[in-house]
């Protein structure tokens, strides 16, 4: 999130002018379309961020936890929120007005740049995330949906486990859950990877890797 690139001073300075909100799980924290006045820190629990298109189909964008941030774009440019964000438990986080957020990067010229540099590479990850979907094999969409999961949660849930379900999983990849259980089957009849207990374990990250740059396979 773009305002995580904040130092932790500032990051401080917000916390401190924030106010604790609490959501149940499957509570809407942000809605498309409405106002942004404000940003929130996840301080702990986990967030669906998706959206919707107009014929109702719904595309997972990713997952946040705590640390993360939401809502900055709209916060920062005043603009509408871009997308829902749904809490997938009960989640704490700390609620930032949007003149506080915009005062304390007047104050700190450091802390606007890196918000600036932010923001150029949230547009790139926008840009692959786009390219990702648009792969013709459902199987290397699948590998390098698994793997970007995986490279967000730095590490928290051990190298090899990814905790999401199997529909989660193919709304996120592009994919119908039928097609993510086929597939990820197959993968464990080749030692690369399967579903236990609400997670996909990778047996074999090189393996995953090689699927994943194989448009074709």
């Amino acid at each position: 999130m773009v305002i995580e690139a904040l130092g932790t001073q500032a990051l401080e300075v917000l916390a401190d002018k924030g106010q604790r909100r609490d959501f149940a799980k499957g509570v809407s924290i942000f809605r498309h379309g409405e106002p942004g006045a404000s940003l929130l820190i996840v301080k702990s629990g986990r967030a669906e961020v998706s959206i919707t298109t107009a014929t109702g189909q719904k595309s997972i964008l990713g997952l946040v936890g705590p640390g993360d941030v939401i809502g900055d774009i709209a916060c920062l440019d005043g603009g509408p929120r871009s997308a829902d964000v749904v809490a997938l438990e009960p989640l704490v986080g700390l609620e930032v007005a949007r003149r506080d957020v915009l005062q304390t990067l007047k104050d700190d010229g450091d802390s606007a740049i890196l918000v600036i540099v932010a923001l150029c590479q949230k547009a790139r990850n926008a840009s692959e995330m786009f390219e990702l979907k648009a792969l013709a094999s459902g199987q290397s969409r699948l590998a390098s949906c698994i793997l970007r999961l995986l490279n967000d949660q730095n590490g928290e849930a051990g190298s090899d486990r990814v905790k999401v379900s199997q529909s989660w999983l193919g709304a996120y990849a592009g994919l119908t859950r039928e097609n993510v259980n086929r597939q990820l089957k197959s993968w464990e009849a080749e030692g690369i990877a399967r579903f236990d207990n609400g997670a996909v374990l990778i047996a074999n990250l090189n393996a995953l890797r090689d699927i994943a740059m194989n448009e074709g396979g």
